[in-house]
């Protein structure tokens, strides 16, 4: 009797203390898991979360400003310790982060950034530096082209108000205004196709309806790339360098560095969303185990004022498509840690 009683208090207090060791939940807040950029941020969100012992939690806004808002809002209801977010519009979650700072519940922006509210830091590309030398490599291949001046570009824009969005823009404009005063460039469109493959498509395919004397397209992220490329090759045209329509995108997602291979781009911007989610869930893990913070000398994001975690960029061409592929999928030590 006395053996079985040592049991159940040994049984009961075990229970307890597993009670008392559960993993903290880490919400992970995706704007949209239809674009595969941020599936593979996922992964990498989901892979530290086995690595660190803490459970994983993705959130898939839909592209829907208001819906992450309110995932945010019932995340932090339920007793959330850390959020990670990737945010629809940099001003709409506003009000989530602002929510969380009231409750003591930190805050990690990845890939793209709010501009309010308190952040513990920002974990993501430079997207200004990305688009630039995506840019760059672009008037290389055309000026390698020898293509009559002025090059006739068309841009297409991500969905507006969306910090990578306005960056990214940014960075193309710093490359191409000085070559466009001094009349190297030509812009022949310059129209949102909010990130999406099929919308890229149809403003692509509109353009075409209007003029079919392009030289190259580059785009803010490589689902509109690929809809534009199929809707030039819909219409018949060449794509290709050195005689076809060059197209360069960005995000190097798998279609689109099939492409690279292929020679239908000539080039897409590699950034790192494994890294980015899995950094974003370390950070999250060890400020709340370790009262990890981000290091002394950690730089200001200039476009919204955060402490700044950069992840990896490289521009992927044929020459070097497999070497940044690797890189790209192998998270580094965080900064701070050892």
């Amino acid at each position: 009797m006395r053996k079985a009683l040592l049991v159940l208090i040994a049984f009961v207090v075990c229970g307890m203390l597993a009670m008392g060791q559960q993993k903290p939940v880490i919400g992970v807040f995706i704007s949209t898991l239809k674009n595969p950029y941020f599936v593979t941020l996922a992964e990498g969100a989901k892979a530290a979360g086995e690595k660190f012992g803490v459970q994983v939690v993705v959130y898939d806004a839909q592209d829907d400003a208001a819906l992450q808002l309110r995932q945010v809002e019932d995340a932090l209801a339920s007793g959330i310790k850390a959020i990670c977010i990737n945010p629809v519009h940099a001003e709409a979650v506003i009000p989530a982060v602002e929510l969380a700072n009231k409750m003591g519940v930190p805050v990690f922006s990845v890939d793209r950034d709010v501009v309010g509210g308190v952040r513990v830091c920002y974990i993501g590309t430079s997207n200004v530096l990305a688009a630039e030398q995506g840019a760059a490599t672009l008037i290389r291949y055309l000026a390698l082209a020898k293509r009559p001046l002025p090059w006739r570009i068309v841009i297409l824009e991500g969905i507006p108000g969306a910090s990578a969005a306005i960056e990214r823009e940014q960075g193309f404009k710093n490359v191409f205004d000085p070559l466009i005063k001094g009349g190297a460039i030509k812009i022949v469109a310059d129209l949102t196709a909010h990130f999406d493959r099929a919308e890229g498509y149809r403003v692509m395919a509109d353009i075409l309806a209007t003029t079919k004397d392009i030289d190259a397209v580059i785009a803010a992220n490589d689902e509109m790339i690929l809809g534009a490329l199929e809707a030039i090759k819909a219409a018949g045209l060449k794509v290709g360098f050195p005689n076809g329509i060059i197209l360069m995108g960005f995000d190097a997602i798998d279609d689109a560095v099939n492409a690279v291979r292929s020679g239908e781009l000539v080039g897409t911007i590699a950034q790192a969303p494994f890294i980015q989610g899995y950094w974003g869930v370390e950070a999250a893990y060890r400020y709340l185990v370790e009262n990890w913070r981000p290091p002394a000398g950690t730089s200001i994001y200039p476009p919204t004022g955060a402490l700044f975690i950069p992840t990896p960029i490289a521009v992927v061409t044929a020459e070097n498509v497999e070497q940044v592929a690797a890189i790209t999928r192998t998270p580094p030590a965080l900064p701070g840690t050892k």
